[in-house]
């Protein structure tokens, strides 16, 4: 069964601009490596009445270029320095070892991090709080939609861990590379929702530790109805705009418990990290990530931007190849965008849908997904860094899930949110 074709409305950035744009670099002209955070050089301004109304770094994004330079900015209240340190995962973030330290500025890029993914932490070198960013996406030759869901911005104030949940397109195509850049995010379990006839055309190239769970949604095209006859027969002219909308509305009401299945994996001790893709990792993921964003407090508006990503990370990556199929089908790329890409109205048509019928998300995944109050609890706290996170936050994950508990606290980041 392949994935609906798919489509992607704009992405609305996380932060844009700053006041000034600095090139990190070795050589010693503007900031500079360094093991001693004293010795980094300023990037712009001086240390003048430094922070002394104290810096909040409020939000972090980081971009990679064409070149493979990390092109990181941020928004925080107060005009006091700040201090950036890396890693390979949210607790490996070294900060005893800064790569930068900026002042006067709101940006900055980092280049020579050497290969894979990294993780940023931005913060006050007054030892204020500090926020952790990665690229939302995992740059990967073999599949293109392979997305972090962490980062986002909860409505109490809060932010959703990175590097715990991950949303993708099949990963049948991964490469050597791949496989050690995947191998590198510390995955437990992957929950394929392909059906057995797609895996079997497409099998998984995830690294052998990953454990799978078979989880076959068949609510794209797939499933008998009027609207699936339409769509296989080719007649695309009768396809109605809301097409994606009854589809995502039949699997939710079809599919609940598959979708319950997979929010009460992620909440055992061991369910993360993880991965959840189908073939697109547009359609059936999408519907499970909204879910999931939803539950755990993200607004409705960062839910259906990250939805609407598919677009720029699968659709726009594909058009090419499939503008002459398209014009075998006569059916003009606006109309493919509108109907079966990633249309924001679809998904934002589902969740109210769904809330109308059942009351809220969280009622919906109880009364029809099959999710126990006591998991959803657990989701959250295992899955969101609390408003008033302090000493731990980002950086360290939760006790019960194995990993690291407890950051390095330096002057650089006393807490990680």
């Amino acid at each position: 069964m392949p994935d609906l074709p798919r489509n992607v409305p704009g992405i609305p950035p996380l932060l844009r601009g700053g006041r000034n744009r600095t090139q990190a670099s070795t050589d010693g002209s503007h900031v500079m490596a360094a093991a001693d955070t004293t010795d980094l050089p300023r990037v712009a301004g001086t240390d003048k009445g430094r922070n002394r109304m104290g810096t909040v770094v409020l939000a972090v994004e980081v971009v990679r270029d064409g070149t493979g330079v990390l092109d990181v900015s941020w928004q925080s209240a107060g005009a006091g320095p700040v201090e950036l340190a890396v890693g390979p995962t949210p607790e490996s973030i070294d900060h005893e070892h800064p790569v930068a330290r900026v002042d006067g500025a709101t940006r900055v890029s980092l280049p020579e991090l050497g290969p894979g993914r990294h993780y940023v932490s931005v913060a006050p070198v007054d030892g204020g709080t500090a926020v952790l960013a990665a690229e939302r996406v995992v740059p990967l030759e073999g599949a293109s939609n392979f997305r972090d869901l962490g980062g986002y911005r909860t409505k109490d104030g809060g932010r959703v861990r990175w590097g715990l949940v991950f949303r993708a397109d099949a990963p049948d195509q991964l490469t050597a590379a791949d496989v050690a850049a995947v191998g590198r995010l510390g995955l437990r379990v992957a929950y394929d929702l392909r059906t057995d006839d797609e895996r079997a055309k497409a099998p998984s190239a995830l690294p052998a530790e990953v454990r799978r769970e078979l989880l076959a949604i068949g609510g794209d095209a797939s499933r008998a109805n009027p609207l699936g006859d339409l769509f296989r027969s080719g007649r695309f002219d009768a396809v109605p705009d809301d097409f994606l909308h009854r589809v995502y509305l039949d699997m939710g009401e079809q599919d609940a418990l598959v979708f319950g299945r997979v929010l009460t994996g992620l909440a055992v001790p061991d369910g993360a990290p993880a991965l959840i893709h189908c073939t697109a990792g547009k359609d059936r993921t999408g519907l499970a990530a909204a879910l999931l964003l939803s539950v755990l407090g993200v607004d409705d508006a960062t839910v259906l931007d990250d939805y609407t990503l598919s677009r720029l990370y699968f659709t726009e990556q594909r058009m090419a190849r499939l503008l002459p199929r398209l014009a075998e089908m006569g059916l003009p790329p606006e109309r493919y965008h509108t109907v079966f890409g990633a249309p924001r109205h679809a998904m934002e048509t589902t969740l109210a849908k769904l809330r109308g019928r059942y009351g809220s998300v969280e009622n919906y995944l109880i009364g029809r997904a099959g999710v126990a109050p006591r998991t959803i609890a657990a989701l959250r706290a295992r899955l969101v860094v609390p408003a008033n996170a302090s000493g731990r936050g980002e950086c360290a994950a939760p006790q019960d899930d194995g990993q690291a508990t407890t950051p390095r606290q330096t002057r650089a980041a006393q807490s990680i949110r």
